[in-house]
């Protein structure tokens, strides 16, 4: 049996979407007063933790404006666009096979009327997002996925439980943002004539071939400023190259802890859900709170 925890794609998703709960029926398994205060001191510290994250993240969708893929300013930014397959990348769906740009699923067998978890995984390959002004590849590798596609498939004693992204779905992407190509990386022309230089200095027989003019088998100074010209005339031919290249564009895992989330949902839906969120983990806080308050009163 494989228990795949990536599911949750780190312990914050874990806690955020209430994994907490699970010490609730716990609690009721100790009739130990001290047993009993320490799991209910743990449940509201995770509830507490829950409700900061939920917070976060409300606060994260609320105060980023949408951006454009062409004129998006690199770091964290939120996009708004159509999802599309890697055309060289293809994507399957565990259930049917059928192609789309992220998976999550869950694998069930039934044993004494009950259902048992033996497997989860989800996909890590990235896709891309389409806004109209460009195309920008999205990474969604330990990024919080919300999609209101979910398939379950029964078979028997086997269960598959099936969350998708499909290629044209209208996505809500929030991460860090990077542009490459198009003379967008700093070109640092002092350095590039000297890693030319130490590139030509490597087959030195090329090196006296081409600059050793006198033949005395050594470059002198004049011929070392020869080659230096040289290097900076190879400098600017590829400084024009790196201009030419497409621009490229890419979103992925923010910095700092940042909220990472893919959605297909619009932000206004995700603003509910999230708002939601807060006020369930902060009722269940202070439901927890009171529980403890009362638990030490009658010990």
């Amino acid at each position: 049996m494989r228990l795949d925890w990536r599911e949750f794609t780190n312990w914050r998703e874990f806690v955020a979407t209430g994994g907490y709960v699970l010490l609730v029926p716990i609690s009721f398994q100790f009739d130990e007063p001290d047993t009993h205060a320490l799991i209910l001191v743990a449940l509201i510290l995770l509830a507490f933790l829950a409700f900061m994250l939920s917070l976060h993240r409300l606060r994260a969708i609320r105060d980023t404006p949408t951006s454009r893929v062409a004129t998006a300013a690199q770091g964290y930014v939120e996009l708004v666009g159509k999802g599309r397959v890697l055309p060289d990348l293809p994507v399957y769906s565990p259930g049917h096979h059928l192609p789309c740009l992220w998976y999550r699923y869950r694998a069930y067998v039934r044993s004494d009327d009950k259902w048992h978890q033996t497997e989860s995984d989800h996909s890590i390959s990235p896709f891309l997002l389409d806004d109209g002004s460009g195309l920008c590849l999205v990474d969604p590798d330990r990024a919080e996925v919300a999609t209101s596609r979910k398939e379950t498939y029964v078979m028997g004693d086997s269960k598959l439980e099936e969350e998708l992204l499909l290629d044209g779905d209208n996505l809500y992407v929030l991460g860090d943002f990077i542009s490459r190509g198009g003379g967008r990386e700093r070109f640092d022309e002092h350095a590039e004539v000297g890693n030319i230089l130490a590139e030509w200095k490597e087959d030195q027989d090329a090196l006296l071939q081409r600059f050793d003019l006198d033949g005395n088998g050594e470059i002198d100074m004049k011929e070392w400023q020869l080659a230096r010209l040289a290097a900076r005339r190879e400098m600017e031919s590829r400084k024009a190259d790196a201009m030419r290249s497409p621009v490229t564009h890419r979103l992925g895992r923010p910095r700092f802890g940042r909220p990472f989330l893919i959605a297909n949902f619009a932000p206004g839906p995700l603003v509910k859900r999230y708002r939601l969120r807060v006020w369930v983990h902060g009722a269940v806080t202070f439901a927890a709170l009171i529980w403890l308050a009362y638990s030490l009163a009658g010990a």
